[in-house]
């Protein structure tokens, strides 16, 4: 059963989309926008963590607050926004999805479940494999031909990132922010960069997984 950990600041909504998501087969936690400091000491591991952030001020005061959270800071995020929170979206890295009000409570299982079928190429131990190339999330570690392949930790993230969001076609702005974060300072040349060495490490026959995408950015392919 996977499990979910669902906060916002409308207690109303949340206990409604507690129910709902109860009958749909989840494990659900519920905690008010305040009461975040329970996170530190809590014994639960959550899939997906779901923010409704449509009555909180800033979109980015409530994940940078969750974040502070050592159980939270690698928690894969779906955000339930306003259309006025949009903006802020460029400036917020980590984010899986986002889905925009007025939505129902069906609209919201279904991202769930699409964005936990994404997230279940990262379960523990099975990775992701293309061909002869492998990347285990768990270890930090790619292979390829059976051989460890050497990549920095950016590196890593990038390929990682890329992979399990196949089909799917980044910008540079939208890579520097999933990837390096908002803080980052540079320009969208590191993308770039980056790409290239991942690609040259790659070799001729994967580095092509690596699709660029002409005046939009890159993609990654779901097969050779």
């Amino acid at each position: 059963m996977e499990s979910l950990l669902l906060i916002g600041s409308e207690s109303s909504a949340l206990k409604r989309l507690k129910a709902h998501l109860l009958k749909c087969g989840f494990k659900v936690t519920v905690l008010a926008a305040d009461e975040l400091k329970e996170l530190e000491e809590s014994k639960d591991r959550f899939s997906l963590g779901i923010l409704d952030v449509s009555t909180e001020g800033r979109l980015t005061t409530l994940i940078d607050r969750v974040r502070s959270k050592p159980i939270a800071k690698e928690l894969p995020l779906l955000i339930l926004l306003k259309e006025s929170h949009l903006g802020e979206l460029s400036t917020v890295g980590g984010l899986e999805d986002f889905l925009i009000e007025p939505w129902t409570s069906e609209a919201l299982e279904a991202r769930i479940r699409f964005v936990l079928k994404r997230l279940n190429h990262l379960a523990p131990g099975s990775g992701i494999r293309i061909g002869t190339l492998s990347l285990d999330v768990d270890r930090y570690e790619v292979s390829l031909d059976g051989e460890p392949l050497e990549l920095t930790y950016k590196e890593f993230e990038l390929l990682k990132f890329l992979a399990t969001h196949p089909g799917r076609v980044f910008s540079r702005d939208q890579l520097l922010n999933q990837v390096w974060g908002y803080d980052f300072i540079g320009g969208t040349r590191t993308v770039d960069v980056h790409i290239r060495r991942l690609r040259a490490k790659l070799g001729p026959k994967y580095a092509s997984l690596i699709d660029t995408v002409r005046h939009v950015g890159y993609k990654f392919l779901e097969s050779l």
